[in-house]
Parts: structure tokens; sequence; C-alpha cells
């Protein structure tokens, strides 16, 4: 017998997470943050994770949302439901 696996379609929205350094470098890949994730230590975890799954709810499907941190200010800044090709401004 064949076995078919079927998933409901999903409500959730895509996030990305993006680190802008105080001389304008925009880190998005997570192998890159790891290189500088000392200067972000001021971000605590919970309210990130929780900031994620809030904006996954209001991200539209076929587009995304960014929570984008400054290192210049310690601010995080959120962008919701934003086109594939949105950029963030290297400053805030």
């Amino acid at each position: 017998m064949l076995s078919v696996e079927t998933s409901a379609p999903s409500d959730k929205g895509f996030v990305s997470t993006v680190h802008v350094l105080k001389n304008g470098e925009i880190i998005y890949s997570f192998q890159d943050f790891l290189k500088i994730e000392n200067r972000f230590s001021w971000v605590d975890r919970k309210y990130l994770v929780g900031k994620i799954l809030e904006l996954q709810r209001k991200t539209d499907d076929r587009r995304r949302s960014f929570l984008v941190i400054y290192e210049e200010g310690n601010q995080i800044r959120e962008y919701v439901n934003m086109d594939q090709t949105f950029k963030p401004l290297p400053y805030c």
C-alpha cells in the first residue's frame, strides 16, 4: 500500500532576522552572525523568539517580515509583509 503524506497549508509567515553593524554592514547569514554574536549580547533572546512568533502570525503568504537588529543604539525594528527584495537601511 502506498502512503502519501499531506499537510495543511501553513498559517505562519516567514520571518528573517538581520543584524546591522555600527559601520553599516548588514549581516544576513547565521554563520556570519556567529562571528560577531558578542556585539549583540544586549538582545533578550526570549523577547526575540516572542517577536518572531508574533510576526509569523502577521505575515501573509508569499511575503516576508524582518526583525532588524541595529548595533548602533541597541534598537530592534520590525518590518511586516515586505517584498522578497526588501533590504533594510544600514542605519536606524
